[in-house]
């Protein structure tokens, strides 16, 4: 199987091929966990935001997008210009997103998450499994087998 790529419709209604779009409808959320500095704590999302299980994994999706494009140097596209493993050339904060759906006592669907630091997980990783990315259980740049 080849590689999958997603086509999304931009804002003039044409599709195009490419990774998914912006969402920075929680990068204040970011921000505020950021200036607390709360990263690696779990939180859950208030019940208006996840009344179903559709709503959850929305929420997902949106949290999730919100980490991956965003960078603390403020430049809208450092993510897409710099790597992680180099990291942000102004010194910027790279986050990452942990997700899942949860049950509350009364049943209720809910949104548990935690917002990490990308080069504090990386030498996390690497101080647990070693410096061989091949010992790693999961390496993103790793060739996939076909």
């Amino acid at each position: 199987m080849g590689r999958v790529i997603r086509i999304y419709q931009d804002g003039s209604g044409q599709h195009r091929a490419g990774p998914p779009l912006r969402d920075d409808r929680f990068v204040p959320l970011i921000e505020m966990i950021r200036s607390w500095q709360a990263l690696n704590q779990p939180y859950l999302a208030p019940l208006r935001f996840t009344p179903t299980k559709d709503a959850c994994r929305d929420l997902i999706r949106s949290l999730y997008l919100a980490a991956r494009y965003y960078c603390s140097c403020g430049e809208r596209y450092c993510t897409r210009k710099h790597n992680n493993l180099k990291g942000c050339p102004d010194g910027g904060q790279r986050i990452s997103c942990q997700a899942s759906i949860v049950k509350d006592s009364q049943g209720r669907h809910r949104v548990q998450f935690s917002y990490f630091d990308k080069k504090e997980s990386i030498r996390a990783v690497v101080a647990k499994y070693g410096p061989d990315p091949s010992q790693w259980p999961y390496n993103s740049r790793a060739k996939k087998a076909e």
